[in-house]
């Protein structure tokens, strides 16, 4: 694996820190120490500008653009207008002078710099001492978003000295933000000024959705001037700076994704919370998001002994995971870069339900079947995209905001249909674990109805009608396009016709109507039984290996360790056509459908597979290392299997692909979690009796994690000696290294 780790931060069980300001990993600790609470986002900036490099980022989910102009001349089935998260109003901004100086980092003389981040609270601080020609100031910045009331986001800077001061403070409200691109995508609407509020009012300029944001300065200086710009509104100060003073800036963000002409409700709404908001304070506020936190430790919280580094990852990662997503609206979903970043546009991608939905599977079951309802609600946009490509049924997009297609890469859009299957193999998951026939019967079948038949639509029957596959496609494994019988796409189909087949054999759902809703004839259930049985599994009973598409075995082969650090990440610096003309993989292909169906494999099986293709595999795609992990964990190579979950749970912490700039890589954080959880756990639940076979590492003196199973709470420890399951609820019916157990209270027996 030529990828290293770029370390610069303090090492800490429940917090982020970097001590003394690392210039050359500006925008790296700007995604690092990102804020999030699911309704909105922001990147961890300088609020008082930065002349270095820097992506000023703040976004809400579900506020989204197109682009400006159409693809010309695009062929059927391409995309020809690709939509993206969108930057939004910067809620922090501000502009500090003293003598002439503007506070800049970039050039200011600084010492004692410290930024950190608290993950038992969600609060963000950062200080240090400015030397200037006036004299010496302290300054500490300090910002928090409210997880359980959304829409407040709270800006606190202090300032102190022990000489007088003049210092000059400008408070903005500005939403003249720049895309990546470098356009703006808000109309200015309304600017506020009054009774000691102010505020802008933007709509987006053609998807007709609007945001309010609001604020409220509490302090003891009184204001010079403010005063309202085009979509920015300021609030300067001029005050004579004696010992300490603070400015608590109280911001109420509200979106209306559906209403640009919605001013007078949302002024209203904002107003009111704003009182609210300013009467609660920040001690509050601050004790709500300390609570709310306890609650996720409690349910979620992953203990390591002995291994700092990777107590402080794992713990990142589930504390992003929450940032992220918790389920507060079901027309949201997990963007590959959450709300850190605009890389991949903000888009969400199969990695929501293969990667992702494990997590609030077994820790928020409301989170997780909003996950569900996202694909639900925009059932009839992957019918439209499955139309597009002259097929039938519903093909969910490779990549979305809205539920429309929005990559226009046709090589992935047009020939990936991980999606799609991954949708009916999350809602078999889900319903392994709550058996909500309701959910079923309402949604769940008709997507699962409509997936097979666009699958059987696009799949195909070889010449002699021997065998049924899918031809001209792409696997999860991107350094491969317009392959033949991709395995893991023949296999994810074949069992998605099997799980409709089990469904209406069960007897339990009014299939039938479903049937009729979907426009199913009289032999849509025979072809869908022919095609399963038909389907082409590339597999030699000799070797034990599936091949990964028809001519993998012949390509040529190159060696992955020849290739330099300075290379990655690939994309960026080899010619795009130069990726795809040897076996090297981008990611788990083959090992991904034996994860995702582990118990149809035998161990024989994964070993031989994962032994032939980790060798292969660049893991250029940060969704790869937690899947080999797992499959090490399984397999007994602990060496590996530890060397890969650190790249795992530290990807972003110490920058592994160099790309922690562009955005933290969220999907990714859920994989490190299953890291823990599948691979040392040894859980499997892809079937309906949840498995354990835990495993540790030698340099652990022992872990623990802890999981919501059928409205009871499973703690599972682990030492070198022993497993010991404790259980809070009704009793749990489980196997234990493929021993069945009634699990009541607590179970204790030696590790295997």
């Amino acid at each position: 694996m030529a990828k290293k780790s770029n370390e610069y931060l303090d090492v800490d069980p429940f917090k982020i820190i970097e001590t003394g300001f690392h210039k050359d990993r500006a925008m790296v600790s700007e995604s690092i120490f990102s804020l999030g609470n699911e309704y909105a986002g922001i990147r961890g900036f300088f609020e008082e500008g930065y002349g270095g490099k820097s992506l000023k980022g703040s976004y809400f989910n579900g506020i989204y653009e197109y682009a400006l102009k159409e693809t010309e001349n695009a062929y059927r089935g391409i995309v020809k207008r690709t939509h993206f998260t969108i930057n939004s109003v910067n809620w922090v901004k501000c502009k500090i002078e003293v003598a002439g100086e503007v506070l800049d980092l970039d050039l200011a003389k600084i010492d004692s710099f410290v930024r950190e981040l608290d993950m038992t609270s969600g609060l963000l601080k950062r200080s240090f001492n400015w030397h200037t020609k006036a004299g010496v100031i302290s300054l500490c910045f300090e910002r928090i978003m409210s997880m359980d009331n959304c829409h407040e986001m709270l800006q606190r800077i202090t300032f102190a000295s022990k000489n007088e001061v003049q210092v000059k403070l400008a408070m903005h409200l500005d939403s003249n933000v720049l895309h990546w691109s470098k356009d703006c995508y808000w109309n200015r609407e309304k600017e506020i000024v009054e009774d000691n509020q102010y505020g802008v009012f933007t709509s987006t300029l053609s998807t007709d959705q609007s945001l309010l944001s609001l604020m409220q300065i509490e302090t003891k200086e009184e204001p010079v001037n403010s005063f309202s710009l085009d979509k920015e509104v300021v609030v300067e100060y001029d005050f004579q700076l004696k010992d300490k003073t603070t400015f608590t800036r109280y911001v109420i963000n509200i979106c209306d994704k559906t209403n640009k002409d919605n001013f007078v409700g949302l002024f209203k709404q904002a107003k009111e919370e704003l009182k609210c908001f300013v009467s609660k304070g920040y001690s509050q506020m601050l004790s709500e998001n300390q609570a709310y936190y306890k609650k996720v430790w409690d349910s979620s919280d992953i203990e390591i002994l002995g291994d700092p580094k990777n107590q402080q990852g794992i713990r990142y990662c589930i504390f992003q995971l929450e940032q992220t997503y918790h389920g507060f609206a079901k027309d949201n979903n997990i963007g590959a870069k959450g709300l850190t970043g605009e890389a991949y546009s903000g888009h969400a991608f199969w990695d929501s339900e293969t990667y992702c939905l494990p997590f609030y599977l077994f820790s928020n079951k409301e989170a997780a079947k909003n996950l569900l309802m996202f694909r639900y609600h925009t059932l009839d946009e992957a019918r439209k995209r499955a139309s597009d490509l002259d097929c039938v049924g519903a093909c969910f997009p490779i990549a979305t905001r809205n539920g429309k297609e929005g990559c226009n890469l046709w090589q992935h859009a047009s020939l990936q249909f991980q999606p799609s299957t991954g949708v009916v193999y999350a809602i078999m998951h889900y319903m392994n674990l709550y058996n909500d026939k309701e959910f079923m019967q309402n949604y769940g079948l008709e997507m699962v109805v409509e997936v097979c038949r666009f699958m059987l639509s696009r799949g195909q029957y070889n010449q002699d009608h021997s065998g049924f596959g899918y031809f001209g496609v792409m696997g999860p494994d991107e350094f491969q396009m317009m392959v033949n019988q991709n395995t893991y796409t023949n296999y994810l189909a074949k069992k998605t016709f099997e799980y409709l087949l089990e469904l209406v054999e069960s007897k339990q759902y009014d299939i039938k109507s479903i049937f009729k809703k979907c426009g199913c004839d009289e032999d849509f259930l025979k072809d869908i039984k022919e095609a399963s049985a038909k389907m082409i599994i590339l597999y030699d009973d000799q070797t034990k290996l599936f091949e990964q598409h028809e001519g993998f075995f012949k390509l040529p082969h190159l060696d992955i360790n020849s290739i330099p650090t300075s290379d990655f990440p690939l994309y960026a610096h080899w010619s795009y056509d130069r990726i795809y003309r040897n076996d090297m993989i981008k990611q788990p292909d083959v090992l991904m459908f034996m994860f995702l169906y582990n118990q149809d494999f035998t161990l024989e099986q994964k070993k031989a597979n994962y032994e032939f293709y980790e060798p292969k595999c660049i893991h250029e795609s940060s969704l790869s290392p937690s899947i080999h992990s797992i499959f090490a964990c399984e397999l007994r190579k602990l060496d590996e299997a530890a060397k890969f979950f650190e790249f795992a749970t530290r990807l972003d912490l110490d920058d592994y692909n160099c790309n922690t700039c562009e955005g933290i890589h969220t999907t990714s954080i859920a994989a490190a979690w299953m890291n823990i959880v599948y691979g040392f756990g040894g859980l499997r639940s892809e079937r309906k009796t949840l498995k354990l076979a835990p495993t540790i590492l030698p340099k652990w003196q022992g872990y623990s994690f802890k999981i919501n199973y059928q409205g009871s709470k499973l703690l599972v420890s682990v030492t070198q000696e022993k497993v010991t399951l404790s259980l809070e609820g009704n009793p749990i019916e489980l196997k234990v290294y493929d021993q069945l157990i009634t699990l009541k209270d607590k179970y204790e027996l030696m590790r295997q």
